[in-house]
């Protein structure tokens, strides 16, 4: 019997549809309804009463409930016991997205061991769906990721980033009067965008369709780091976080655009983390990300 099997049937049980349970799973509908499906067939029939979107527990269902939480409840005490705690063993396991693990973390690790010299850290890098998954199963002491909500998970905002649209330092925008730089102009010029469908990618397509426009999105990346070197080769021109972008601003190998209106794109970026996690550790690497956003303000105004 499979445990993400169970897991899906208590979520749904618990939120009263596949939908919901798939979306706080951070899985398609289709993954959960699968699960189910496997699990009703181990234990010989169906689990719920499906009508239309509302769900309810076949009887079946009811004998099985109590079983599946002793087990998930055991599952979860057993990975508790047998983990090292970051602050009391000699293992930290952070999972992050690329971009923390870029321009936050090497900021902040150092401070860390400064305080904790004994530690030995270990870094999981993916995206913010991977991290709370890492997060999820104890495979990660805590992650920085994009707001996630879950029901088994605390988040603590950490940071806003702003997407600022980037142009490389030869491009012909910078020689043309700001009263003529317009969305419309902007908007026929390649961009580089993150893969389709993530939030980034929605975001810039929202902001696009408010002004009435279909932008020229020639290509896909994984991350923005590619996409910050494709625009510094002339490639194209793109949207990028404010983090990663520092030392190309003050060395003049990106500039950045403002057409008007001016686009309002930011991203929290949070610290989760399991609800037993000790907050000592938590508040830490707030406190760090904090400091490190006075810096950057001071460097910016001198």
């Amino acid at each position: 019997m499979n445990m993400d099997h169970i897991e899906a049937f208590l979520y749904a049980f618990q939120l009263g549809s596949f939908n919901k349970a798939a979306e706080a799973l951070y899985l398609t509908q289709p993954s959960v309804t699968a699960r189910i499906q496997s699990l009703e067939r181990e234990l010989g029939g169906p689990l719920f009463y499906r009508d239309n979107k509302q769900i309810s527990l076949t009887e079946r269902g009811k004998q099985f409930l109590p079983y599946a939480q002793k087990i998930l409840n055991a599952y979860q005490e057993i990975s508790t016991t047998l983990r090292e705690q970051p602050l009391s063993g000699n293992n930290l396991t952070i999972g992050c997205t690329l971009l923390m693990s870029t321009h936050i973390l090497p900021e902040i690790l150092p401070l860390y061991r400064e305080k904790y010299p004994g530690v030995n850290i270990r870094i999981l890098v993916g995206s913010s769906a991977y991290v709370l998954e890492k997060v999820l199963n104890k495979e990660a002491d805590f992650g920085l990721a994009r707001t996630v909500s879950h029901p088994l998970i605390d988040s603590f905002h950490l940071h806003t980033d702003n997407l600022r649209l980037m142009v490389p330092s030869a491009h012909p925008f910078l020689s043309m009067p700001a009263h003529k730089l317009t969305w419309e102009k902007v908007g026929r010029e390649p961009h580089i965008v993150l893969a389709h469908g993530t939030l980034e990618w929605l975001m810039i397509q929202r902001h696009y369709h408010r002004n009435q426009i279909l932008p020229n999105i020639m290509m896909e990346v994984d991350n923005f780091e590619a996409a910050k070197k494709m625009v510094m080769r002339g490639v194209g021109i793109s949207f990028l976080p404010e983090l990663c972008i520092q030392e190309e601003l003050a060395s003049g190998h990106l500039v950045e655009i403002s057409p008007h209106p001016v686009a309002q794109l930011t991203r929290k970026i949070d610290i989760i983390c399991l609800r037993e996690s000790k907050r000592d550790l938590i508040d830490f690497f707030i406190h760090a990300v904090k400091g490190m956003e006075r810096k950057l303000l001071i460097s910016r105004s001198s």
